[in-house]
């Protein structure tokens, strides 16, 4: 992270009255998605929680870092691409097809079966 960059991610910060530590529910308020895709960024390793939490814990997030990271439009790019990614497998899998054969049946179709 830039120094440049840092700085302007502390204003942000501190404008907004933000705490330092944010819950999933607030990441996800931020992000504009579900605790859920949260949950998803942190799987793929796109999000890091703070410390090393248990896989059941409640997991906190760094503000400033993820400040930073809404500012990153590649970021943001790469998030929604993993987000649509598992959802698409999830659903393939639920319909019991594979994801190419779900993406030639979208194509087919003009719409989801």
């Amino acid at each position: 992270m830039t120094d440049e960059l840092t700085q302007a991610a502390m204003a942000t910060w501190a404008a907004k009255d933000i705490p330092a530590r944010l819950l999933a529910e607030q990441v996800a308020k931020l992000l504009n998605c579900s605790t859920d895709d949260v949950a998803i960024l942190v799987s793929a390793g796109k999000l890091r929680p703070l410390g090393k939490p248990r896989p059941n814990a409640v997991k906190f997030f760094s503000s400033i870092e993820l400040i930073t990271l809404l500012a990153d439009a590649d970021w943001l790019d790469d998030a929604t691409k993993t987000i649509g990614q598992f959802w698409r497998r999830k659903n393939a899998r639920r319909h019991g097809l594979t994801p190419e054969e779900q993406a030639y049946d979208v194509s087919a179709n003009g719409s989801k079966s």
